[in-house]
């Protein structure tokens, strides 16, 4: 589909459905000053709800127990690492509480974070995350699963879901074995190759292949990929896009109609 610029400078979005035609939108913005979350129509004007100050990288979930649980990066005073933190985020999305860190750490890594949440069949949370690899545009996603379906304590799944340099993964769909997720590939090959939209395929959530086609236009870099899928079967997607340069970057964030055929 085409892609369409909100006007907002931001990156690592997170949407949300809200009601039937809504969406809520969340995104660190240098701008705001912190992780802007917005209320946005179904033809995306968007009226910013609050800044929370000190997080980044949010997905937001609803566990198998009915809590509405939030997991970001958060710089742990006590560590001095970027951690990936939970907490319960009230219904309209303003209000994070009871936040604590899940171990899970950068330990000085450059290419890390950006968590994704998704619920399993059986109630428990999966997290998917970057770490970084061997080498140049060698990053790698790997993930952990929780214990129970409160999401609030996590083992490791073991291995890599992805290796090669593909980041900001993110599960589109995960019904019935059927799992689709959209990622976007290391911006260490910049200039010389865009960052680009990848499409994965699942059936357990573990094991995940791509076809490694990038199907976004070459003439930009397109990151941080979220969505949510809509009742005819698309997807709805909010990138960040930015020009192909090594260095600081303007970020501007653009939404697209994700439609698949699958084999």
């Amino acid at each position: 589909g085409e892609f369409t610029s909100l006007a907002t400078e931001g990156v690592s979005p997170h949407l949300e459905r809200v009601g039937d035609d809504g969406f809520r939108l969340s995104y660190s913005s240098i701008t705001a000053g912190g992780l802007v979350v917005a209320e946005c129509t179904s033809e995306f004007a968007c009226e910013t709800s609050t800044v929370l100050d000190r997080m980044a990288d949010l997905t937001v979930v609803t566990t198998g127990s009915g809590d509405r649980r939030g997991y970001w990066v958060e710089m742990n005073p006590t560590t001095q690492n970027k951690e990936i933190y939970t907490g319960s985020i009230s219904e309209d999305g303003t209000t994070v509480s009871g936040g604590v860190s899940l171990g899970f750490s950068d330990e000085g890594q450059m290419g890390w974070g950006v968590p994704d949440a998704v619920v399993l069949d059986d109630g428990r949370v999966r997290l998917y995350w970057v770490v970084s690899g061997e080498g140049r545009a060698a990053e790698r996603i790997v993930s952990a699963t929780s214990t129970d379906n409160t999401g609030t304590a996590f083992v490791d799944d073991g291995g890599f879901r992805f290796t090669g340099g593909y980041v900001d993964f993110e599960v589109l769909d995960s019904t019935d074995g059927e799992w689709v997720a959209v990622m976007s590939s290391s911006p260490e090959s910049l200039p010389d190759s865009p960052q680009g939209l990848f499409i994965a395929t699942s059936t357990d959530g573990l094991v995940w292949t791509t076809s490694g086609v990038n199907i976004a236009p070459q003439s930009a870099s397109y990151l941080d990929p979220t969505g949510v899928k809509n009742a005819d079967g698309s997807y709805t997607l909010v990138v960040a896009v930015a020009p192909n340069a090594i260095g600081q970057r303007d970020y501007d964030l653009q939404v697209t109609t994700l439609t698949l055929t699958l084999p």
